[in-house]
């Protein structure tokens, strides 16, 4: 085939002699590894933040990511995980964990890589459709700097962003190779990435109408029966991956109890105006940015103001589209955009924000090559206007890039911890349900940390926004534990099990505050309904144990406690307490084994009981 880009008519002559003249660090391979190099500057400040519980924790709860093995492997490409289906990223994190165990800095150093290789990657994707590695060094500077993206990079969570970006660039990569050369392995290359692409993230069902486009842009009969008929893998591939995403049970709920009764019809319109019209002013002046974005609070029957003047803005875009539609450079542009973002558009309002960050990080490559594209159709149609403006082009370049190099620096620190970025989310939104969890992390962290006034104030904003949350209760309810106000404690664990019946963790810690507060009929209740829900909670057991230890029946009591260490071995406190038990009988032997069994496990008062009593 030998094509090139419709828009490149300079010779090739009159561009190697300009390229002869330029100094040798301004070629692009000395350019790509500078960008590459500036990457890891603004992005080092990164690499020691937490592990969130904003979801990235959550991964960790499942049994077959923290243990690493072919079977789990299997696991991972049958099972959603956090209403994704995402196999690969779920496989790399397994990784992290195996090697490194709850490490953030190896997880980040994972994400950084795969953006850094993504830079790569647009470059090239860009030199190849341009056929001018100018162009392709600005855009990759674009991309790689841009503070949209510094979500998709310092979230842990976020990685399925550039994992999938990564292959669906390498699926691109050859799909140009094709066009180019007409070589039937680069098709086959271009699914194979495809595939590794679905795997890694739904959003790759887009790449079939980039294909398109591409056929479009380099004048190949896109609706001919050979075009329709090698695409037609590819659409069936982005039809069954769409189907298994919403086939997840949790998919279907978040999408069927959305919010969809709190908005008409007329009000979902300007919702997705606002929605397009928000990406493509945070790409020219990425202000004001967030991980979180609530859907708008309407005041009587009105959203704010900003959201009927986005759908004259949208209109307007749409209107200019349609002027240029003639245009090959405008439709490939704005339509690579148009149809990467638009999947993620709520059309329904059925998810808790509205847009976010990390879903611009491979559609914004669309609006660079608009921008690209005006450029070099300004300076082959009017080369002394171009020159007259070249100058202002450089250093607006320049201005971008130390902006956003800096605005990256700065929003990485939003993602050092909960506390950080918790405060962040509640000070970016309206006052709205969702921010209930934003308060609730932020508490978990200040409990964490023994910050116990400002995590009770937060769980406590936490239930004014959401008064149905359980685990909002329990939260604050081990919280007050931990300043012995028991009380307090047992009435939001109450609260909680009115809220959550089946929660036998509920009963395991309401057994333990009613024992201290000397209820001990009620403790005996609440641990023998944690057993009929759990049979093996160890804590329930032990609270029971506790109980006959008071009464003096030594027998029930051992009992209890070898119920609760064969359900959980590594029960500290049950082996303190059978060791207490043992020292009571005078089976001295017995009771320096527990305690040192203990101690090893992490108890200091067992490391005392051992260093007093096994001498």
């Amino acid at each position: 085939m030998n094509k090139k880009p419709p828009f490149d008519k300079t010779k090739t002559a009159k561009k190697e002699n300009v390229q002869k003249k330029q100094p040798a660090f301004l070629s692009p391979t000395y350019l790509i590894a500078a960008i590459l190099l500036l990457v890891v500057i603004i992005y080092s400040n990164a690499l020691h933040n937490d592990i969130l519980t904003f979801d990235d924790n959550d991964y960790f709860n499942y049994p077959e990511i923290i243990h690493l093995s072919w079977v789990n492997i299997k696991t991972f490409f049958t099972h959603y995980y956090l209403i994704m289906y995402q196999p690969l990223p779920v496989l790399t994190l397994a990784v992290n964990y195996h090697f490194t165990a709850l490490h953030s800095f190896p997880m980040h150093i994972f994400n950084l890589v795969f953006h850094l290789i993504n830079v790569l990657l647009v470059f090239q994707f860009i030199k190849l459709l341009t056929n001018n590695k100018t162009s392709a060094v600005v855009i990759a500077l674009l991309f790689a700097i841009h503070p949209m993206n510094v979500e998709a990079v310092s979230w842990i969570s976020a990685r399925s962003s550039s994992m999938y970006t990564c292959f669906y660039l390498f699926a691109l990569i050859f799909y140009l190779k094709y066009i180019i050369e007409g070589k039937t392995k680069f098709l086959i290359f271009t699914g194979l990435f495809f595939i590794i692409s679905l795997f890694s993230k739904a959003q790759a069902v887009t790449l079939p109408g980039v294909m398109m486009l591409l056929d479009y842009y380099f004048g190949r009969k896109y609706l001919s029966p050979k075009v329709l008929l090698e695409k037609i893998p590819f659409f069936l591939l982005s039809l069954t991956f769409g189907i298994i995403t919403l086939l997840d049970k949790d998919t279907q709920s978040n999408i069927s109890s959305g919010m969809v009764s709190s908005y008409s019809l007329v009000d979902i319109f300007f919702i997705v105006c606002h929605s397009f019209v928000f990406y493509v002013t945070r790409f020219f002046v990425p202000l004001e940015l967030c991980s979180i974005y609530v859907y708008p609070p309407k005041s009587g029957a009105m959203l704010p103001l900003v959201y009927y003047f986005s759908s004259i803005l949208f209109i307007s875009l749409i209107y200019l589209l349609f002027k240029f539609r003639k245009n090959k450079e405008v439709v490939l542009g704005a339509g690579l955009f148009l149809i990467t973002i638009a999947i993620n558009i709520q059309l329904i309002p059925s998810r808790l924000f509205e847009v976010t960050d990390r879903y611009a990080y491979f559609p914004y490559i669309g609006l660079y090559l608009l921008i690209l594209f005006y450029v070099n159709r300004l300076k082959e149609t009017n080369r002394i206007k171009y020159s007259n403006y070249h100058p202002y082009f450089i250093l607006a370049l320049l201005c971008y890039g130390v902006f956003f190099s800096v605005a990256v620096y700065s929003r990485n620190k939003v993602w050092q911890n909960d506390d950080t970025l918790m405060t962040d989310i509640i000070k970016k939104n309206p006052e709205s349900q969702y921010l209930y969890r934003a308060y609730g992390n932020r508490g978990f962290y200040y409990k964490r940390t023994n910050r116990v006034p400002e995590a009770i104030a937060d769980f406590t904003e936490a239930i004014k926004l959401k008064p149905d949350d359980s685990r909002t209760y329990f939260n604050r309810a081990l919280t007050y534990m931990l300043i012995n106000d028991n009380a307090n404690a047992t009435a939001d664990l109450t609260e909680a099990i009115r809220l959550d019946p089946k929660q036998a963790l509920l009963y395991a810690n309401r057994t333990q505050t009613k024992l201290i507060m000397k209820d001990t009929a009620g403790s005996i209740a609440d641990a023998e309904t944690c057993l009929k829900l759990d049979s093996a909670n160890a804590d329930a057991y032990n609270t029971l144990a506790t109980i006959e230890y008071a009464k003096v029946n030594y027998d029930k009591c051992e009992n209890y406690l070898s119920l609760a260490l064969k359900f959980n071995p590594k029960f500290a406190i049950g082996f303190k307490n059978r060791g207490l038990l043992y020292l009571k009988q005078n089976k001295n032997e017995k009771a320096c084994a527990d305690f040192e069994t203990a101690s090893n496990l992490g108890n200091q008062d067992a490391t005392s009981l051992h260093q007093q009593n096994c001498h």
